[in-house]
């Protein structure tokens, strides 16, 4: 057991031509909100959609080592212990680590999803084998 597993996932930059379309609909949609709404809530309503397209514009660094994981974004990063996870389910978008060894209502709200490329997907999961977490069905 050992070593480090460092992956970085950008998804705009994954797909280029959704992200010049979403970059194009936030200009064609600040323009409409300028028109229709005085300046203060159409910067606001402009401002929240911008930042809940955050992940997808800025890229995401997970660092896997012996003592946890490390979820680093521009805007922040959150340091998550292994004893937090029991289990981890990989699918075609990526990896979900949960704190539960069975399905549970709410799981979705306690555990972390890694969204990832298949190849890095395969090298986190081979980690989290490492670490002692149980492989589970989708």
């Amino acid at each position: 057991m050992g070593g480090r597993v460092s992956i970085t996932f950008h998804p705009a930059k994954e797909r280029p031509g959704i992200a010049a379309f979403l970059a194009f609909a936030l200009g064609i949609l600040a323009q409409a909100l300028w028109q229709w709404l005085p300046a203060a809530p159409a910067l606001v309503l402009w401002f929240a959609l911008v930042l809940s397209l955050r992940d997808f514009f800025l890229p995401s660094t997970y660092r896997l080592n012996e003592e946890g994981l490390t979820v680093g974004r521009v805007l922040g990063s959150r340091y998550y212990p292994w004893s937090r996870f029991r289990a981890f389910v990989s699918d075609r978008n990526g990896l979900f680590l949960s704190p539960y060894r069975s399905r549970r209502a709410t799981e979705n709200q306690r555990g972390v999803f890694l969204a990832m490329r298949p190849l890095q997907r395969e090298k986190a999961v081979e980690f989290c084998r490492e670490m002692g977490l149980e492989k589970r069905p989708k």
